[in-house]
């Protein structure tokens, strides 16, 4: 995560011409391993200014979903299980979704709620939001509620981001809102990196990607 400047970490000639042959070679090599995973590792993460260009997270053997982001604050993925596509998906922000296409089957959520207003994020804070959904023809309507909590630390293999989490409860009808699960939403990347779920009486559930790196154009 630490690029060296360059010609740091390496031997001046003068130091050079000083060493036998032999612990020449083992200094300029061990120099050379110490500095590649450093410089790889920071190239591999995507950050707040490569995410605009498209990443890929990856879950088990199986699971990848390609992510890329839109104007408007619009957050498009594709996920695909064995190489087959099965959910599409457009999201506000990577926090909110606008559009699903689950194996062929569509559904839309229509904000009432101007969700512009609700970023930046901002810890420590409720919000709430409402959508009119349709599928087949048939309307429904989607209360949303979220807290947010402080930022940490959170790490995907060598990536750290951090993240805020964000307690969601949902609602589908007169009832309110019920918890969901934990999200661990990262701003730079507009987009969850893992949940958390709760069930009563067990341990708290975390699912999250294995990997994650810049899509490959």
């Amino acid at each position: 995560m630490w690029p060296l400047a360059s010609g740091e970490g390496l031997l001046t000639e003068s130091s050079q011409i000083a060493l036998h042959p032999r612990a020449l070679v083992a200094a300029l090599v061990l120099a050379a391993v110490l500095a590649a995973p450093r410089q790889a590792a920071a190239q591999d993460c995507p950050t707040a200014e490569s995410a605009v260009h498209g990443f890929v997270v990856e879950r088990n053997e199986s699971q990848k979903s390609e992510v890329f982001r839109a104007e408007q604050g619009l957050v498009r993925v594709v996920t695909r299980y064995n190489g087959e596509t099965l959910l599409e998906s457009t999201q506000y922000q990577g926090l909110f979704m606008l559009e699903l296409l689950d194996r062929g089957r569509r559904t839309k959520f229509e904000p009432s709620t101007d969700l512009k207003t609700l970023f930046p994020l901002k810890p420590e804070t409720q919000l709430h939001a409402k959508f009119i959904s349709e599928r087949d023809g048939n309307f429904g309507r989607l209360y949303v509620e979220l807290d947010v909590r402080k930022p940490e630390d959170f790490f995907i293999g060598p990536c750290k981001y951090t993240v805020l989490r964000i307690d969601r409860r949902e609602s589908r009808s007169a009832v309110p809102p019920q918890f969901v699960w934990t999200e661990l939403y990262s701003p730079d990347l507009a987009f969850v990196l893992g949940r958390e779920y709760k069930h009563p009486g067990k341990e708290t559930h975390v699912v999250k990607y294995d990997r994650i790196h810049p899509l490959k154009n």
